[in-house]
């Protein structure tokens, strides 16, 4: 717990979400065990239960929600990233600019991402961190479980996808957002690298956002971008994308992102540990009063079917 560090950096995570009610509890709870201390959260028109969850949650003190609809024709994700930085800058020493299907991993057996940034030298303005591409697990529907348990099957290290970044920005080097959501611009003197201390080095073929080489460790991100196909077809696809206006994930998409080849499932004690802090979480909401429709959110999954022509497949 972000207790047990007090000598350590502030690290935050700054975060647009749109409709993510079932999964804010689990997402906050695991980075939560990692270290994490706080949460900025652009709403960006939830209708789902987000936003009373969100509020609920900033009541006993675990996130800083704002509202964000956005602008009607311009994509909310980069200008959410300027307004997190414009509100919270002092309020952290990192900021990491995630999804709320994206979880921070260590891979190297530490219970806590705070010793990594302690020995950063003051000239990293940035950490990036790969993905790992985790697909549905052969799962048409819900089961009972967190993301992190559900989910154990990942795509093949070398699937190009898993070259996607984000990035862990240092908030004193920060000078504005990048050309996509996967960038930002840090001050002149400062390095971006990856999590093995080398310099990160753009795709040469794909552009800024993928990076040239693939790193795991000690750090990176597992992705778990398509969950089971009901949750795709009922909770992923209709949100649409926070990187672009009028585009919508469709069977495609997720026949392209279901990579199951490699079993890799979450070590057993970050499992439990998040599942103590997602009751302990709970158990602080309902004593503040909340609603158990809100507390309870993330049951809403349970009933979820597919409903896409192409979900009928293997």
């Amino acid at each position: 717990m972000p207790s047990e560090f007090p000598s350590s950096p502030r690290i935050a995570i700054g975060a647009i979400l749109k409709n993510e009610a079932p999964y804010v509890v689990e997402w906050v709870a695991y980075h939560r065990v990692l270290g994490v201390d706080r949460f900025f959260i652009a709403d960006n028109g939830s209708d789902d239960g987000t936003t009373q969850l969100l509020t609920a949650l900033n009541a006993i003190g675990i996130v800083d929600p704002f509202s964000f609809p956005g602008t009607v024709g311009r994509p909310p994700q980069l200008p959410a990233y300027a307004q997190i930085m414009a509100r919270h800058r002092d309020d952290a020493d990192w900021i990491a600019f995630i999804d709320a299907d994206e979880f921070i991993l260590p891979t190297d057996g530490a219970r806590s991402i705070r010793p990594f940034f302690s020995a950063l030298g003051s000239s990293v303005g940035a950490v990036v961190l790969n993905w790992a591409t985790y697909g549905s697990s052969f799962r048409k529907e819900p089961s009972e479980g967190l993301v992190i348990e559900r989910f154990t099957r990942r795509a093949r290290r070398e699937n190009s996808t898993n070259l996607h970044y984000k990035t862990i920005v240092r908030t004193d080097a920060f000078r504005g957002v990048g050309s996509n959501p996967h960038l930002f611009r840090i001050r002149d003197g400062s390095w971006t690298i990856q999590a093995d201390g080398f310099e990160v080095a753009d795709h040469q073929q794909k552009g800024p956002g993928l990076s040239e080489r693939l790193v795991w460790a000690p750090l990176r991100i597992n992705h778990y971008v398509v969950k089971s196909r009901a949750e795709f077809d009922c909770k992923k696809a209709p949100r649409g994308r926070a990187t672009m206006t009028n585009v919508f994930r469709d069977d495609r998409f997720f026949r392209g992102h279901d990579r199951n080849e490699v079993a890799e499932p979450m070590a057993e004690w970050l499992v439990e540990a998040t599942r103590e802090e997602v009751a302990v979480l709970k158990s602080r909401l309902r004593s503040a009063g909340v609603a158990e429709e809100i507390v309870s959110l993330d049951r809403a999954i349970a009933s979820l079917k597919p409903v896409s022509a192409g979900s009928q497949g293997g």
